[in-house]
């Protein structure tokens, strides 16, 4: 391992000695990445949402202008600056455009998990398209690995620093109970029920203003994979009634941002095996004593979940809840 400095030092000599034996372009290349490596270090570095330029930000306004692509941005909810934006809070300005914008209202749900995007936990670049279902994420920026749904790392194998970890020697990350990651093999009901029981409000209709997609399916842009590269292009997945105008998959990651942003724990609804598994997973053998003689399965059942919310809380710093 090297720290800073040493990695620098390593830099600055392999930069020498390649601008001598790499072309124009791909030399550049490389000096762009290396000094936006060296500026990530600064608090006030800023990722341009347009362009996706790095740059260092010294005003303390909301409103910040790239100086490669000259377009404005909120440095705060990374929106598109809006001169309705001047003196309203995020939470504000994201209220007038729900209310007063059309175009945003014609988004409908597609547009909440756009702005529910992703965002690297390392260098911050944010990302506003879905990726199609898999949540292993690799950030183009600085090609780190996580998890889209609780931002957590992916570790390669034998690269996990928890001791003894059963499955060290293969790509994995580790998961809080409520992250997509597992919430997504849920049912739709169940989902809501857990909501519901919360007294935490959902769409089951597109909200008023919603346009169709043309050719019809779900509206959420995703980037795909086609034989002339990468493109942004709607889901196009079949929507059905009482899931908001999204697919099954999307309408499931709404329904979960709402459950992760108000930090409900899912742990409530387990069945017996189902909180088995998740105390196998994430407590010792120690921490679970086993059920008693006289201790009936329902008793079991929410001493194991007790144990499980004491013993293993919910991280409410997890980055995805920030929104």
């Amino acid at each position: 391992y090297m720290g800073e400095t040493e990695l620098l030092n390593y830099f600055s000599t392999l930069d020498i000695q390649l601008r001598s034996c790499l072309d124009q372009e791909t030399y550049d290349l490389f000096h762009k990445k290396l000094t936006e490596h060296v500026l990530m270090q600064d608090p006030k570095f800023q990722w341009c949402t347009h362009c996706s330029f790095g740059f260092i930000y010294e005003s303390e306004q909301l409103e910040a202008k790239c100086p490669q692509c000259r377009k404005s941005f909120c440095v705060q909810c990374k929106r598109q600056w809006e001169p309705q934006h001047q003196g309203l809070t995020c939470e504000a300005f994201l209220e007038w455009k729900r209310t007063n914008d059309p175009e945003y209202q014609a988004q409908g749900l597609a547009v909440y998990l756009q702005e529910n995007g992703i965002a690297c936990p390392k260098c911050k670049f944010s990302y506003a398209l879905a990726r199609g279902g898999c949540m292993h994420f690799q950030c183009s920026q600085c090609r780190h690995h996580f998890c889209s749904g609780c931002y957590g790392t992916f570790y390669a194998s034998n690269k996990c620093p928890i001791p003894h970890c059963p499955i060290r020697r293969s790509l994995h990350g580790h998961h809080p109970r409520d992250c997509l990651f597992y919430l997504r093999d849920w049912g739709v009901p169940r989902l809501q029920k857990l909501l519901q029981d919360n007294n935490i409000a959902f769409n089951t209709d597109p909200p008023v203003g919603t346009r169709a997609t043309p050719g019809g399916g779900c509206r959420v842009m995703e980037q795909k994979e086609t034989l002339d590269g990468l493109k942004d292009e709607p889901c196009g997945k079949e929507t059905l009634a009482g899931y908001a105008g999204l697919c099954e998959a999307h309408y499931k990651e709404y329904l979960v941002s709402l459950i992760n942003s108000h930090a409900l724990d899912p742990a409530v609804f387990y069945s017996l095996q189902e909180v088995e598994i998740v105390c196998r997973r994430h407590l010792t053998a120690a921490q679970v004593l086993p059920r008693g003689p006289t201790e009936d399965e329902e008793a079991y059942r929410r001493r194991l979940i007790q144990v499980l919310s004491d013993e293993v809380p919910l991280d409410l710093e997890i980055p995805r809840r920030r929104k």
